[in-house]
């Protein structure tokens, strides 16, 4: 096997983890599939990797990371209100709520509303610094320490260890005040909140667990390098309509 091809498939088997983190951190979906593209390019390209396999696995991340940042500073359109400005338009989307209706009566709900609450974090992410959201990605849902992170972010560990308090403090803060999660039983719907979409007796995936940070990342870990389930790709397309009319 040739150098390139060592490198290839090394990619190749860190690239679903990859594909999960950056759509987590930039949100939509196919711009994290180009920033994946665009990664294993510079892969390819280096005349040197490290022959670790933990290294290179923090090589990669590191490079993704690098990526999505420099996309998040030029093209981020995010905006705090954009999840009250979705719901609008999912509840005025006939072809959505039929949809959604008929998900809500899946034998599978239970896995829908975990993407469910994935997605909604990536969203919560979103209204963070894009260095603090990274950090807490790396840390606490793909197993970095607090070291590896400092590195894979050309950091310090005190920086490194800020971004992380910071990022868990906030959003804390955020679902204390926005989310219907912490206020009563049942399970998150604030993204849309579609006829009681999730309701606690058809399988609340944190019940019996404590409603708080910790919690929601258990499921984020959980579901790290899943691909966006079918009710959430219409969603984040309504999400990604409402970014893309703010720029017009």
């Amino acid at each position: 096997m040739s150098a390139g091809e060592q490198v290839a498939a090394a990619f190749q088997s860190n690239r679903k983890a990859l594909t999960g983190y950056l759509t987590r951190l930039v949100v939509r979906e196919e711009i994290a599939e180009e920033l994946v593209q665009q990664a294993a390019v510079r892969a390819l390209e280096q005349e040197s990797l490290p022959e670790d396999a933990a290294e290179l696995r923090a090589w990669f991340f590191r490079v993704a990371t690098n990526l999505a940042l420099d996309h998040l500073r030029k093209h981020s359109t995010w905006r705090e209100g954009v999840l009250g400005e979705t719901r609008g338009r999912a509840e005025a989307d006939a072809g959505f709520v039929a949809s959604s209706r008929l998900m809500a009566g899946s034998p599978e709900l239970k896995t829908i509303a975990k993407d469910h609450l994935a997605v909604c974090f990536a969203c919560t992410l979103r209204n963070l610094r894009s260095e603090e959201s990274a950090a807490l990605l790396l840390k606490e849902v793909y197993d970095f320490t607090v070291d590896e992170v400092a590195r894979v972010m050309g950091a310090s560990f005190g920086q490194a260890k800020a971004w992380i308090q910071s990022a868990r403090a906030q959003l804390k803060a955020k679902y204390d005040v926005s989310c219907a999660l912490v206020a009563q039983q049942g399970v998150c719907f604030q993204c849309v909140e579609l006829d009681r979409f999730f309701r606690a007796d058809e399988g609340d995936p944190l019940a019996g667990s404590q409603r708080d940070v910790d919690a929601r990342l258990s499921i984020v870990r959980e579901r790290r390098d899943a691909p966006l389930g079918p009710w959430h790709r219409q969603m984040m397309r309504l999400v990604e309509e409402v970014l893309d009319e703010g720029t017009e």
